[in-house]
């Protein structure tokens, strides 16, 4: 498929998932982060018959293949399942760059309305079949956010080799160092648990990232995760309730 930003495949349980920008990749990165989301599928084709009727309905020409005149095959970025309960509901997003509307230069008018009506059809679609639509643009995610979610889903940071017992005690001793809330830098509490013969300085930061990841603690994740942010700077998430 024809793709205006940066193609990529990451792997995702064995999958390979083909994600056709960045802003497709930061969304992914959100649905993965939450723990209510299911199945998540990319690149959802759109059956055609159903798409060309509706672009009649609207009296718009429906999208075709460049260079030949057979239809386009519609499809929406991502359809994903939220779990409420014992019961899961389809969910539909459509993700777009905010200048793809940009209609300050009269140049852009045709290219905009062009775009409008492809989302119309699969709007149209979507509503058809009881499914929730949105559009998500680039002013939706953060990409701050997104890079710090990507760095706690992509590996687990805890060495296996060192035990799940240390592990244990180390994830208790960095909870109770947070919990102190002090206003010094990660870095400094970390220098001083190496000092203290507790912990190495690596292996503090890899407990506090591993407190994130299991969403143990949370911050403000519009700010970069790094050795320079306070303890003070973390909240636990069982005082939020």
């Amino acid at each position: 498929m024809p793709s205006k930003g940066r193609s990529s495949r990451i792997l995702q349980g064995g999958a390979v998932r083909h994600l056709l920008s960045d802003l497709e990749t930061r969304l992914l990165t959100e649905l993965e982060w939450c723990d209510a989301v299911g199945e998540i599928r990319e690149q959802y084709a759109l059956p055609l018959h159903a798409t060309q009727s509706i672009a009649a309905e609207l009296g718009i020409r429906h999208p075709i293949v460049p260079g030949t005149k057979e239809p386009a095959v519609l499809s929406t970025d991502f359809v994903f399942e939220i779990g409420h309960g014992r019961s899961r509901t389809r969910h539909a997003r459509a993700v777009k760059s905010a200048s793809e509307f940009d209609i300050r230069s009269p140049k852009r008018l045709k290219a905009v309305a062009r775009t409008a009506e492809k989302l119309e059809i699969e709007r149209r679609y979507w509503e058809g079949e009881g499914v929730e639509w949105r559009l998500v643009t680039d002013r939706d995610l953060d990409r701050v956010r997104c890079a710090n979610i990507r760095l706690f889903l992509s590996s687990n940071a805890l060495d296996p080799r060192e035990g799940q017992a240390f592990w244990e005690d180390a994830l208790t001793f960095t909870a109770d160092r947070l919990r102190a809330g002090s206003d010094r830098p990660l870095s400094h509490l970390a220098r001083k648990a190496e000092a203290d013969g507790k912990l190495l300085e690596r292996q503090f930061i890899a407990c506090v990232r591993h407190l994130c990841a299991t969403r143990v603690i949370v911050f403000d994740m519009t700010k970069e995760f790094s050795p320079d942010l306070r303890a003070s700077d973390f909240e636990f998430a069982a005082a939020r309730r």
